[in-house]
């Protein structure tokens, strides 16, 4: 027995031992070891920010426009956790935090947060569904409010998952909560509106990669930490 403690005691004193409850440093603006994804589609710019990268291509009109290269993935999964981040969008920028996700199929196999330029996007694109505007939980629910900062300048996000409950909070106001065991049907909401889900929400993994997305606009990130919970 006592051996059995002082092997553990040894173990806990060891470097690198993450212990359930401890936060996780997954880019503090230094390297993106925590994370995968395509060559030269993320990078760290001059201020320590992590970014993403566009590239342009040629419809078969002889347009051209510009797309994003890929999301970006945490190499690890996580289940109930407490995730920060502080988040800044170019104007019009459409963008969105994935949580508890497959990175093969990351809007029919996760979830979404929406990051979204609401005033921007909409004057370019045209209204949107407020279940597709800031802080929403991607074509599931609406956010009650949205306290995003002005383009240009940085946010504060914290996402809360424990189990089927979800709370997001942006600028240290509670924008979003959610029981994720309400949505029991496909491509319907507990509201009776529809979302483009092909599998009931309740019934997806409660576990999964963290993912930014990349959608053709710019977006920057910094501070991201998780705490397992």
């Amino acid at each position: 027995m006592l051996r059995n403690l002082i092997s553990l005691v040894i173990f806990l004193l060891l470097p690198g031992v993450l212990l359930a409850t401890e936060t996780q440093i997954l880019f503090d603006g230094t390297n993106t070891d925590q994370w995968e994804f395509a060559k030269d589609a993320w990078f760290i710019d001059s201020e320590g920010s992590l970014s993403c990268r566009m590239e342009e291509v040629k419809a078969r009109n002889g347009t051209t426009r510009k797309r994003g290269m890929g999301y970006i993935w945490t190499r690890q999964t996580y289940g109930d956790f407490e995730l920060q981040l502080q988040y800044k969008l170019s104007p019009s920028a459409n963008s969105g935090v994935f949580y508890r996700s497959d990175s093969s199929d990351p809007v029919q196999k996760g979830f979404e947060i929406q990051l979204l330029d609401d005033k921007g996007f909409q004057a370019v694109k045209g209204p949107k569904d407020a279940k597709n505007l800031n802080g929403a939980f991607y074509d599931a629910q609406a956010a009650s409010s949205n306290p995003a900062k002005p383009v240009g300048q940085w946010n504060r996000l914290k996402l809360t998952c424990r189990g089927p409950l979800v709370k997001l909070e942006i600028n240290d106001v509670v924008v979003n909560e959610a029981n994720i065991d309400l949505w029991k049907t496909a491509g319907k909401n507990p509201d009776g509106s529809n979302n483009k889900f092909k599998t009931a929400l309740k019934k997806l993994p409660q576990t999964g990669k963290i993912g930014f997305q990349n959608h053709g606009q710019v977006v920057w990130l910094k501070d991201v930490s998780i705490k397992p919970l």
